[in-house]
This record gives structure tokens, sequence and C-alpha cells, in this order.
């Protein structure tokens, strides 16, 4: 597997992977307005990185570097469990070492991981999605 800086030839099957990951995630949510172009929109002037193995698709982290704000980190269903999530965090940590990002109370099994890879809870807040942790991460 390899880890690379997104570029426009990888969009159809990161879209595809976003649209996939987030309805299957987000069960607690009304998922019917999400679309393949929702990637596009919602990584805007994000850094992204993308896990590759055999020219698939594996997961993608899309960081707002002004802020080292983890945004989106997704991994296939298939390819869950295989610490390609885990990869994709240990490569943005070398990068900045300094990281935040925002998990849906509702969603255990993230922040468990998050937990697992070196991130605390910093404080609970509500938006328009519902309730959430900031989590941090300093190396």
């Amino acid at each position: 597997m390899e880890i690379k800086d997104y570029s426009e030839d990888l969009l159809v099957a990161v879209s595809e992977l976003y649209l996939s990951a987030r309805v299957s995630t987000f069960t607690w949510l009304d998922t019917s307005g999400y679309q393949l172009s929702d990637f596009s929109r919602d990584t805007e002037g994000e850094r992204v990185l993308v896990a590759v193995a055999g020219g698939e698709v594996l997961g993608f982290i899309a960081i707002w570097e002004p802020e080292n704000f983890v945004h989106h980190l997704y991994v296939s269903k298939t390819h869950q469990g295989k610490n390609i999530g885990t990869r994709l965090l240990e490569d943005a940590k070398s990068y900045y070492g300094v990281l935040s990002l925002k998990c849906m109370v509702e969603n255990e099994r993230a922040i468990e991981f998050y937990e697992s890879n070196g991130f605390t809870k910093a404080k609970k807040g509500v938006d328009s999605l519902g309730d959430y942790y900031l989590m941090k991460f300093r190396a």
C-alpha cells in the first residue's frame, strides 16, 4: 500500500468511497441527499492523502491545513480493520505533529479508533448534525 497526495485521476474512486462510507457510517442521520459530487465540495482547499494498493483506493484523509484539522478520514468497508486508517493518521501526524478533529458522539467506533491513535477528548460541543467531541493529538 502507498499513501500519496490526491490527484484528479482518483476523483471517481475517492468520491464513491466518500459517499458509500458516509451513508453506511452515519446511520442516525438522513443521508438521502448525499451525492458523489460532495467529495469535491467538502474537501475544497484541503490536503487529501489517499491510500492506494493495486490501483484501488482503500481510504483517504483530508486535512484543513490552516488549523491542522482532520476534516475527513474514511476507509472502504472492505478494507477496515487492516490498519489503513492508522497509516493515514500516522502520515498526517508526521507532517503536522499537532492535529484536531470533530467526532460525532454517536460514532462510538470512530471515537475508539481516534483514542487508540493518541487523540484525547478536549471538549464536547453541538452543531447542526448533533453532539460531537473536539479531539486533539499532540506528538
